[in-house]
């Protein structure tokens, strides 16, 4: 495999871009978890400070500045909006999700989640964009005795079977919401010869609670101490199988459509 180039990173090392000269090809990692403007008051453990502050009429200039010149793209978020945060709109605070003692009205996650992917959706089905876009649903996650901050572990080593794994009430509300908003858009986008797919993996995801990094969120977390109690991550997907039907999937789209 060729060794490319990095010619972009941000101030936080999570935005890239890569460019594999031989093929010509640039792969662009874009972090916008909201994809609208947020500001995040949290350290690379997820652990908060503050709520964050989302304006649910701005799309993340991240992510809108550089959607003209891609060929394909990959857009997904979900789970970051279950997060305490502040809602805008018309730069005004119209409520919140979690915010106790702010004497704002709670809202909820639905609100703030429909809000943005209506936006997002509108955006990019009057964008007269020519390249490929993918919307990704949010994938389920395998957290057990607990969540990510708490001690959720995924033990789990081999596929479920069928029916095993129910998803979650919040994956389930998540997912419907996304499914929604898409088809809003896609009954439009074909009209304003708008490319849009729908890559929904959700399903597929439920059997594979074996496919997270589990402990291995940090490189050899039992080095010095083989009983640590260690923060698992039964959220993200690392091991081979699931990441490999992802790529053959899209793959199989980008080539024969």
């Amino acid at each position: 495999v060729e060794q490319p180039v990095q010619i972009h990173q941000d101030v936080d090392s999570k935005s890239k871009r890569w460019h594999f000269q031989s093929y010509n090809l640039t792969i662009s990692n874009i972090w916008s978890p909201f994809l609208v403007k947020a500001a995040t008051f949290e350290d690379i453990n997820g652990v908060s400070t503050a709520e964050v502050q989302l304006h649910l009429d701005k799309l993340d200039k991240k992510w809108l500045d550089i959607y003209p010149s891609l060929d394909y793209m990959i857009i997904s978020t979900g789970k970051w909006f279950l997060k305490a945060a502040v809602y805008h709109e018309n730069d005004v605070i119209v409520g919140c999700h979690l915010c106790p003692g702010k004497n704002l009205i709670e809202l909820g996650f639905e609100y703030a989640y429909k809000k943005t992917l209506h936006y997002v959706m509108d955006f990019i089905k009057t964008s007269k964009h020519k390249g490929l876009i993918f919307f990704r649903t949010s994938t389920p996650d395998h957290f057990k005795n607990g969540e990510w901050h708490n001690g959720g572990t995924c033990p789990k080593t081999i596929p479920a079977k069928e029916g095993e794994v129910k998803i979650k009430d919040l994956n389930r509300i998540l997912r419907n919401i996304e499914l929604e908003e898409f088809e809003k858009a896609s009954a439009k986008v074909a009209n304003n010869k708008v490319n849009l797919k729908l890559l929904d993996f959700t399903n597929l995801l439920l059997s594979r609670p074996d496919g997270h990094p589990g402990p291995y969120r940090q490189f050899q977390p039992y080095s010095k101490n083989k009983t640590a109690v260690v923060q698992n991550d039964c959220l993200h997907w690392c091991i081979p199988g699931p990441i490999d039907f992802w790529n053959d999937v899209i793959m199989e789209i980008v080539v024969n459509g």
